[in-house]
Order: C-alpha cells, then structure tokens, then sequence
C-alpha cells in the first residue's frame, strides 16, 4: 500500500520533500520553512530517493532532471542560511585551551564553517599568531592555573579582535562578558571584579592561587550548559545579534551541585596609574 503522503529527503541537504496524492507538494526546509514546489512530475520522490516508484516509468527523465534542479536550489539555499548563522567575513577564529569542553567547542564551530585554530594556552597564542587578524579568539580553561596568560589577549579587541572566555573553578562554571572593544570587562578586570563582589575575597583569591589542576571530570550537563553558553554569545557575535550589547557585560554563572544559573552586571574601568604617576596627597 503506497503511503498517503510519500515523502524523501532531498539529496545534500536537510530539507523534505512531499508530494500529496493530488500531485500537489511541497519542500520542508532545514530551516523549518514550508515551500510549495511547482507542478511536481509523477515519480519525484522516487527520483529523490534514487528508486522508482510504483506506477511509474522507471527512471522517469522528468522526474530526474526536477530532483537534480530542486537539489540545487534547496542546496544554494542552505548556503545562504549557513552565510546568515555564521558570516564568511567573521570565521577566522582561533580557540585555546583543551579537554572536553574545548573539544566540543572546536567541533561546533567547525560545524557552522568557523573551525578555529587551535592553542593549548594564552601564552602561545600570541607566539603562533603574532599579528595574525584573528575575528574571534574564545578560551576556555578547566583550572584556575589554565588561565595563565588570558592577561596578554586582553589586548586583543584593541587589534579588531572580539575575545570571549569560559572557565571553571571545580563544579562552579563561568562565562566572562564577551569583548569587542578596548571598554568592555577583560579577563583581569573580571577576575578583580569577582573578588570585590566576593563575601571571602582572600579565600577567593588563596584557593585560585592554590588550584592548579581541575578537581575530576565537570559532570555532562554541566559541560552542556557551560559550552551552550559559549557558543550562544558566540554565535550572537558573529551575526551581531540584538542580544550581543547584553553578552558584554554580564558574566554568567552555573553551580553545578545546587542547579542555579545566575547572571552578573560586570563592567569594564580604566586601569589605574602607575604609583609614580599618582598625584601626591597630603599625609
């Protein structure tokens, strides 16, 4: 018995095609959009499905050319929609760090045609890379310890390069405001902001200090959450989403063992001068 709406995927691509018993169809995109195909001929989704159907001319000529014309254009459609998710004009990306969150990074961003360049710590970018453009850099670290040398890309939305970091201290994971300009909360200033806002900044400050390697395996929904964290600022970068003027100054907090998600105002300050530099006060 021939189903009552026959339908196949359309080679290349993540859209389906369906064809009603009137001969009428239509193409479900990958998008999730619903466009009406133009007389289709009898045979269609057998040619898709690359077997003849039932009734039909084997091999049918016209049932071929339209599935090779309906490939074509369904696939320069999904290239546009993969230009307005990630545009080409911002994929030079760059990723330090490693472990499984990092890891998880890597292969979402190569899936949306962003693959980065990879380094295994701060200090190295700035060796391998140089004067290299950079659109984005995004580090994530699985210690305190692993965040050595975040300080030296601090400068790097002052080069044209936008800079975002993930990071967690045992079970607790953060996202740092992303950075697209020199004003916006670097890796240093949100470390001392944390420590102000801090009920116990010297406990704070000494455990940092003291925690030079990741206490065990950060539990699957926290790696979840953290790296959906990422790559949703991420991603708001890159299509310069509305929500992006948000992500630059809101540092995002998980606390894996209690389940809270909290949001945090942070925002960037001019460094303070040099002690020689300071105007004398009267003692």
């Amino acid at each position: 018995m021939a189903p009552e709406h026959p339908i196949a995927r359309v080679p290349g691509s993540g859209a389906d095609a369906l064809v009603e018993r009137d001969g009428t169809g239509v193409v479900r995109t990958a998008s999730g959009r619903f466009l009406r195909l133009q007389n289709p001929p009898p045979g269609l989704i057998g040619a898709l499905a690359g077997a003849p159907e039932a009734g039909t001319p084997a091999g049918g000529e016209a049932a071929r050319a339209y599935a090779e014309r309906l490939a074509a254009e369904t696939a320069e459609r999904e290239d546009g929609d993969a230009e307005r998710r990630w545009p080409s004009a911002r994929r030079n990306t760059a990723l330090v760090g490693r472990g499984a969150v990092a890891d998880a990074l890597a292969d979402a961003l190569a899936g949306w045609g962003a693959a980065p360049a990879r380094f295994p710590g701060g200090a190295e970018l700035p060796a391998a890379g140089g004067e290299h453009p950079w659109d984005l850099v995004i580090a994530y670290a699985d210690s305190p310890a692993e965040r050595a040398g975040w300080d030296l890309l601090d400068t790097l939305p002052g080069r044209g390069t936008a800079w975002l970091r993930g990071y967690r201290e045992g079970e607790v994971c953060f996202v740092d405001p992303v950075c697209v300009s020199p004003g916006d909360p670097a890796a240093e200033q949100v470390r001392r902001r944390r420590l102000a806002a801090s009920p116990a900044p010297r406990g704070l400050d000494a455990w940092q200090r003291a925690s030079a390697a990741p206490a065990g395996e950060l539990p699957l929904p926290a790696r979840t959450l953290l790296a959906a964290r990422i790559l949703t600022v991420a991603l708001a970068w890159a299509r310069q989403a509305d929500t992006l003027d948000g992500y630059r100054g809101t540092l995002w907090r998980f606390a894996a063992a209690t389940g809270e998600i909290s949001e945090h105002p942070v925002l960037g300050y001019d460094a303070p001068p040099p002690l020689a530099e300071r105007p004398d006060r009267p003692s």
